[in-house]
């Protein structure tokens, strides 16, 4: 299994910042980046910041959800407006489907709700993410339930790190 690391221009970051106050905003907006962005899981940011300031754990963990939370939020507004055009001019017989309005009336139903237990699970959020932006998205609604999901994840990871750092050394 392919581990990832921590690439060493964002381990210099965390450990030149890591001694200042604003340190978990720091990591919180690498998470609000990460999540934006989708460029790579952000938990392998998280473990390492953690072992480098344990004592801030639930403090990163909070505000890291908050920022992933937002981050989601952006990214399912990007997703609606330029998503929905890319699916209609491809595959416009798409939407006339059942299968299409049943997804559709599914995700409106229980969108946010699934939202946040993906978002809390180690499954990839940003597939989530995009079907949700093109039924008719709640920008708010998805900042509550991926911050509610990811603060959940988010603070349990981090007390792990903190509780148990040996088992997460091999991420430093």
């Amino acid at each position: 299994m392919k581990r990832l690391h921590i690439p060493r221009w964002l381990a210099r970051i965390l450990n030149l910042s890591a001694r200042h106050r604003y340190y978990p905003l720091v990591v919180a907006f690498i998470a609000f980046v990460s999540t934006t962005t989708f460029t790579f899981p952000f938990a392998i940011v998280l473990i390492p910041a953690v072992l480098i300031a344990p004592r801030r754990w639930l403090v990163l963990g909070l505000l890291c959800g908050l920022a992933s939370g937002m981050g989601a939020a952006v990214l399912v507004e990007l997703f609606h407006h330029f998503g929905w055009n890319l699916v209609v001019s491809h595959y416009p017989e798409l939407i006339e489907t059942d299968t299409w309005r049943f997804a559709i009336d599914w995700m409106e139903n229980y969108g946010l709700f699934a939202l946040i237990i993906i978002a809390g699970s180690p499954m990839p959020q940003t597939p989530a993410l995009f079907f949700y932006s093109l039924a008719d998205p709640s920008a708010f609604g998805v900042l509550v339930a991926v911050g509610i999901g990811k603060i959940v994840k988010y603070v349990f990871l981090a007390w792990a790190t903190y509780r148990y750092p040996s088992r997460f050394m091999a991420y430093r």
